[in-house]
């Protein structure tokens, strides 16, 4: 919250209390900048994509929209800030999967509740990853990889980005559903984890397509399968995990617009509106691509809402079967 305002907002508060309307149902919402929160570093594919949506989404609103790094504890600073920040429509989070849908089986002192602390404003994008291996690696498909595991004295292990990230939950879902099992190595980033991979000290990871496409490329890695049920377009030859024989789910990393629960229902209907014409530009939807993302298809918030308590129930289970919560 800004300090300066601080007083304004408690009093706005006490009075939605006794009229049932606060300040963030006026009609000339919004009357001064908005600030987006991105819990992750700058750089990355969360900060690109909340960035290419609301460069456009401000120009409809006729107000800037500030997009502030708060990153740290694999997203929870910046999402726990805007849990407890004014529902007035001022503050958002660029959310993403994990953080929403995993952290609260994976980790046990969250000061935050992301399914009952935030309403779903705005479906904005996905972002699938792909397994890739070094090239040593004596493998050339997925079936080949599975075989390899199952065979390999004292097992192989699989890089990710951070314990809880897309990569890792969406690994452990592959490996429980294909029936073999490997070593988790997490790093800081994906950038380290590419590293070791590239050298071999590690057999295989999922890593953001955007970035796998350029490293398989360059001839530093062999992409088996994007995770994904349609082909990448910057990877075209590779083929989905369906087409490369394995009947399975795959994790899907999404990005969102999350606000305080408290936040009116004008006001998310309102954002969800402009972000939807937003993704139907087509220069914003060529930029996420650009990204390695795919513009989302519209989406109420009601229905988001429901889509993540889903993912929520799918991750809790995956936690509790595999063994991986965090004390």
């Amino acid at each position: 919250m800004f300090p300066a305002r601080r007083a304004f907002v408690v009093g706005m508060a006490a009075l939605m209390l006794c009229a049932g309307a606060g300040a963030d149902a006026r009609e000339d919402w919004p009357a001064r900048p908005i600030r987006v929160v991105t819990p992750f570093p700058a750089g990355g594919i969360n900060d690109t994509v909340i960035r290419i949506v609301c460069e456009k989404v401000a120009a409809a609103l006729g107000q800037p929209i500030i997009v502030e790094v708060r990153a740290g504890a694999a997203g929870a600073i910046g999402t726990d800030f805007v849990a407890k920040s004014a529902p007035d429509g001022y503050t958002w989070l660029a959310s993403s999967g994990p953080v929403f849908t995993a952290a609260p089986a994976l980790f046990q002192a969250l000061p935050f509740d992301p399914l009952k602390d935030f309403r779903a404003a705005a479906m904005l994008a996905t972002a699938p990853n792909i397994l890739v291996v070094p090239p040593q690696l004596p493998v050339s498909n997925l079936r080949e990889l599975v075989a390899y595991a199952r065979q390999a004295p004292g097992g192989i292990s699989y890089a990710t980005p951070g314990a809880g990230s897309s990569a890792h939950l969406g690994t452990e879902a592959f490996m429980r559903d294909a029936g073999f099992s490997a070593t988790q190595v997490a790093y800081r980033g994906a950038p380290p984890a590419l590293l070791d991979l590239i050298g071999g000290r590690v057999q295989f990871m999922m890593v953001s397509a955007s970035l796998a496409a350029a490293q398989i490329g360059a001839g530093k890695l062999k992409g088996l399968a994007v995770m994904d049920t349609r082909r990448f377009p910057g990877a075209a030859d590779i083929p989905t995990v369906a087409e490369a024989g394995f009947n399975v789910e795959p994790v899907v990393p999404w990005f969102a617009i999350h606000v305080p629960a408290r936040t009116s229902d004008a006001i998310v209907a309102r954002i969800n509106r402009e972000v939807v014409a937003a993704l139907a530009d087509p220069q914003v939807r060529a930029s996420l691509g650009k990204a390695g993302a795919a513009a989302a298809e519209p989406a109420a918030p009601r229905q988001i809402d429901a889509a993540m308590q889903a993912e929520a129930a799918r991750f809790q289970a995956l936690v509790r079967e595999q063994n991986l919560a965090k004390q």
